[in-house]
């Protein structure tokens, strides 16, 4: 299945290098040029009309500085991912604009095809994670309206097909390295949403389901079995035998070399 591409708009007020953004080999980023603009006034009009999925802004413009355009954008289009081109002097705002949500910050003097590529890999995955939240609270809300009287636990609802399918692929590698993103990959969705679905609908987190389940192999192994206790570590996944001591006290109390003998 192809991928739609990321829409972008820049925006600077210095021709030059607009031209040298706008020369850029958008297609090999999987990203289309949907248009430009050099102040912030003139962005947020096409903000407005052309939703793009990332906007490429200098801070320093006249009329609408970039900083300004950012917050008024992310009110209004909060899935619209912003990357802010700063010189030397601007840090401090894209800091700023950092901590209110931007995706990242590149100096003019440097900004290349390399940083341009980054920016919209990160564009891509922020999109793909809010638009799961999105779709992850839409469906919540979907669920309680038509059981407003049904107590939601995780006990009394029936998981949904995602988490089920990562349990069992957790289940079937657990003897291999096990990755948060390995398994989202495998289930269709972002880490992300896949962290925070798994611990909504289990009650646990992903981590702490994996080790559960590593150490309840362990104590059965130890028990039933003549493994050594390297071996056994082995089987649940975890290669570093001092690593796996130490979980293994810490999940049981005691270290598994006295619990097998025990």
């Amino acid at each position: 299945m192809s991928v739609a591409p990321v829409s972008v708009l820049i925006i600077d007020d210095e021709l030059p290098l607009r031209q040298e953004l706008r020369s850029m080999p958008w297609s090999s980023f999987g990203a289309e040029l949907v248009g430009e603009a050099e102040n912030g006034e003139d962005a947020l009009a096409l903000c407005e009309v052309l939703e793009p999925d990332l906007v490429i802004s200098d801070i320093t413009m006249p009329i609408m500085d970039g900083l300004e355009l950012f917050r008024i954008v992310k009110k209004r289009f909060p899935l619209i991912q912003f990357v802010l081109l700063t010189c030397h002097s601007d840090f401090h705002y894209a800091q700023e604009a950092l901590k209110l949500g931007a995706l990242d910050y590149f100096t003019k003097l440097s900004f290349d095809e390399g940083d341009m590529k980054i920016a919209i890999e990160k564009a891509r995955a922020a999109i793909r994670r809010e638009t799961d939240l999105r779709d992850y609270e839409q469906e919540r809300t979907r669920r309680e309206l038509a059981n407003p009287q049904k107590s939601v636990t995780s006990d009394e609802r029936k998981i949904r097909k995602e988490v089920q399918l990562a349990q069992r692929i957790i289940v079937s590698k657990l003897g291999d390295p096990i990755t948060l993103t390995s398994v989202a990959d495998e289930v269709g969705l972002s880490s992300y949403y896949l962290s925070r679905l798994f611990r909504e609908e289990t009650g646990e987190s992903f981590n702490d389901y994996v080790t559960r389940l590593r150490m309840e192999k362990a104590v059965n192994l130890l028990q039933n079995t003549q493994l050594k206790v390297y071996e056994v570590a082995e089987q649940v996944g975890i290669p570093s035998y001092r690593y796996f001591s130490q979980l293994f006290r810490n999940w049981t109390g005691v270290a598994p070399t006295d619990y097998k003998k025990g």
